[in-house]
């Protein structure tokens, strides 16, 4: 009985060391990335991350809802895209639909008009995954308040680790005891 224990809070204690070590390798990519190269939508390993801010893509893409985004050799008409826009300063996430003379032309589904032509080095990526309203999750994460969340949990699932497998070792300690 003490081998089974001992296993289970190794392999809880290793899993939540990897976690933490991601994101923590994670986050301080993004904190360099954005600060010191001064790039608003880093990639790590080709894919980003965005909680979209407006509702230009609606119905498909809500407010709120959070955007993976992938580099991709090529991109076509009909697929939605994220791209740097340097007049206002940001990025946009809208549906490529037509490509003319090289340059790539957008609209929002919910918008009347099209975007400017943009050229292909602008394009973070192709929209590869949605998640619906999962961006106040994440903007709660990234806050002070969140880490600080994150952060708690993983001592107290340490924590925890540590008392159940000391009361089972106890117990068996206990139980061998009493047996002599």
């Amino acid at each position: 009985m003490k081998k089974p224990v001992r296993i289970v809070g190794a392999v809880i204690k290793g899993i939540l060391l990897v976690v933490v070590g991601v994101l923590a390798v994670y986050n301080v990519y993004m904190l360099i990335a954005r600060y010191a190269f001064h790039n608003d939508m880093p990639t790590f390993f080709g894919v980003s991350f965005a909680v979209v801010a407006s509702g230009s893509m609606e119905p498909e893409i809500a407010v709120g809802d959070v955007i993976v985004t992938a580099a991709q050799e090529e991109y076509g008409v009909g697929d939605i895209v994220t791209y740097r826009d340097d007049a206002h300063g940001g990025h946009v996430t809208h549906r490529i639909i037509r490509i003319e003379n090289g340059a790539i032309v957008t609209k929002g589904d919910a918008n009347n008009a099209e975007d400017a032509p943009v050229q292909t080095d602008a394009i973070v990526g192709k929209v590869v995954a949605v998640w619906a309203g999962f961006g106040s999750v994440v903007t709660f994460f990234q806050s002070p308040l969140g880490l600080f969340i994150i952060i708690g949990a993983g001592v107290v699932i340490w924590l925890l680790t540590d008392l159940l497998t000391g009361a089972f070792r106890k117990r068996n300690e206990e139980e061998q005891h009493e047996k002599n």
